[in-house]
């Protein structure tokens, strides 16, 4: 216990006037008590099954979205690479586009690949080949105008 007094004034806030203590060991002693009466409230319990009932909500939400990260197609996978990306400041198409070819299946990905490669192979004969026709074209427009 400690035996010093404390000046009149100085608790006299959290006191009615009337209930000024006279040492620190009445105010702790007074603290206590209502602190413990306060714990005794009907409506701390009712606050406290609120925050269980928001907690239980709140757990149930983030089990759903940790089941469609884990479950979810292209487009969820694609769009949390997009957001990450962006809170990680790169380039949210970019992160976007891995995260949908990392989404989707296997067999699906193979076949993006071979049409990636079949487009990168064919692409310089097919601009070949519109070269050519534009050639054939040009060449076709400037014997009709000689010959008019």
């Amino acid at each position: 216990m400690l035996g010093f007094a404390a000046p009149a004034g100085v608790f006299a806030g959290a006191f009615g006037r009337d209930q000024v203590p006279r040492s620190v060991d009445e105010a702790v002693r007074w603290l206590k008590t209502h602190f413990h009466q306060f714990l005794d409230n009907p409506l701390l319990d009712e606050v406290e099954d609120r925050g269980a009932a928001v907690r239980r909500s709140l757990d149930h939400w983030l089990d759903t979205v940790a089941e469609s990260v884990v479950h979810g197609g292209p487009s969820t996978t694609a769009a949390l690479r997009a957001i990450d990306a962006v809170l990680d400041r790169k380039n949210l198409v970019w992160a976007a586009i891995k995260g949908m070819a990392s989404g989707l299946s296997r067999t699906v990905q193979v076949a993006l690949v071979l049409l990636i490669l079949l487009g990168l192979v064919l692409g310089p004969v097919l601009l070949v080949i519109a070269l050519l026709a534009l050639l054939v074209a040009g060449l076709v427009a400037a014997i009709r105008a000689a010959t008019r």
